[in-house]
């Protein structure tokens, strides 16, 4: 007895709005045929939907993403690292619970070993008569950092795999799918071990676009780009009795943005955009004159010297895209030049480190690397000069002289505490040298450089207000 599903899947949104809501178009069209000629169909995310360096997700904390989510029509989603890694874990557990469309994961969980928030490990969606498809989700653990963030705890992700699939199966599942947000390479390998446990994996994470599905040992695999440009579709026959996959075809169909829009997701990405508008419209600053883009890296410099009330702050170009005009700021002007996702770090550097760091911001090797770390933004611009608050020296044709810190003569046996964001910290990711080494003393959990300095400009525009009256 055979039945035959279509997988309508797409992956790493990454809120772009424009082509979601032509995405959607396609997804609701299609489905509508093939209901219509009695086919059966589910539709799939791999994660990271939200993207919190787009205005519309910061604004609304997310909310925004869960009415996509559901005027879309999926029927699952993976929980990628956007939905993780960039929200406080309060919003985590509150956005999985109020979400209509389940947010599948097993490879994280709570402190006490419970599941986070509202989040699924496993889902058995019955799909006709006789077909009961077993979905679970999983996700990339980045090591540990989601134990530091949040203080959950990494599962083993193969172990939980296993046991989800044996649930599923002991549940009456006869089709298994891994919607994967791991990444292709690790897809690849995990498929190697979950031949004749897995059917299909729908990836993410990776953003590869992969034209056809691929087979490694039985698995099929599938993954449908990033940011809204495609959407993939996987049609699959299912021996029920044997519980196997005997036949598919799938592909990949290109949106754009001469595509057809539809009506209910712009409705929900117009509601977004006015509560978002509000938002932004707020003013945090003002200015007689116009701050070029060295002064403000050096006001951000300053923002997380003050949050961390530590002895230097420093801040790399490539934290802003170019200066702000003179008049209001608002937080739109702040936001559409501080797209970066990064936290606002406290490390340790002895006065050597610094002076090094000093010398290397006028090597245009690394100050012109182009970095593509994790929550960097835009990806692949420059990390830019650093800029420094509480240090001062004298430069005279390249060499560096006479540095001071808070007006002290540098001790470069001294260990310093130096405010900064979290691509700094790591010579892989920043390309300077001189951090090689440095000590972790702590990060903000919930605040994002790009946050800090809207709050430092908001209290510096008070103490301005209050001196005028």
């Amino acid at each position: 007895m055979k039945e035959t599903l279509t997988i309508l899947h797409t992956n790493d949104l990454h809120g772009h709005y424009d082509l979601a809501i032509r995405q959607a178009a396609l997804i609701k069209k299609r489905k509508r045929d093939l209901l219509s000629q009695g086919e059966h169909v589910i539709v799939l995310d791999g994660g990271d939907h939200m993207d919190m360096s787009m205005n519309e997700c910061l604004a609304t904390s997310g909310t925004i993403h869960l009415d996509m989510l559901n005027a879309t029509g999926y029927d699952a989603m993976s929980v990628g690292n956007n939905e993780l890694l960039r929200l406080p874990k309060d919003n985590i557990r509150q956005l999985s619970h109020d979400s209509k469309v389940p947010w599948l994961l097993l490879n994280l969980e709570e402190s006490d070993g419970s599941q986070i928030g509202g989040t699924k490990e496993t889902l058995l969606l019955k799909v006709g008569d006789r077909l009961n498809v077993g979905l679970f989700g999983a996700t990339d653990q980045f090591e540990d950092i989601y134990e530091n963030k949040h203080g959950f705890r990494n599962r083993d992700t193969l172990n939980s795999i296993k046991q989800a699939v044996e649930k599923l199966r002991k549940d009456g599942a006869n089709l298994i799918i891994f919607l994967s947000h791991m990444g292709y390479g690790a897809d690849i390998e995990l498929s190697k071990q979950l031949s004749g446990l897995v059917d299909v994996i729908v990836g993410a994470h990776s953003h590869t676009v992969i034209s056809q599905p691929e087979v490694v040992e039985n698995v099929i695999i599938v993954q449908a780009g990033s940011y809204g440009k495609y959407v993939g579709e996987l049609r699959i026959t299912v021996d029920i009795e044997e519980m196997k996959v005997v036949e598919h075809t799938g592909h990949l169909t290109e949106i754009s943005m001469d595509d057809k829009c539809d009506t209910e997701l712009s409705a929900v990405v117009e509601k977004g955009r006015v509560e978002t508008e509000k938002y932004l419209s707020e003013v945090v600053y003002y200015s007689d004159r116009a701050i070029t883009h060295e002064e403000l890296v050096e006001l951000m410099a300053c923002s997380v010297k003050d949050f961390w009330k530590s002895d230097v702050g420093i801040m790399y170009g490539g934290a802003a895209t170019n200066g702000l005009e003179s008049g209001e700021i608002t937080k739109a002007s702040v936001l559409n030049t501080c797209k970066s996702m990064q936290a606002a770090s406290l490390i340790e550097l002895t006065g050597q480190q610094i002076a090094g760091l000093i010398h290397e911001t006028f090597d245009k090797e690394i100050t012109n690397r182009k970095v593509y770390g994790s929550g960097f933004r835009p990806q692949g611009i420059a990390i830019g000069k650093l800029q420094f608050s509480g240090v001062r020296w004298t430069e005279h044709e390249g060499k560096v002289s006479d540095i001071l810190v808070n007006d002290e003569t540098i001790d470069f046996t001294k260990k310093y505490t130096v405010a900064t964001g979290s691509s700094l910290i790591y010579e892989e990711v920043c390309g300077y040298p001189s951090v090689k080494g440095n000590t972790l003393i702590d990060y903000s959990k919930e605040f994002m450089v790009k946050d800090v300095f809207m709050d430092y400009l908001k209290q510096q525009y008070t103490k301005m207000k209050s001196k005028i009256l």
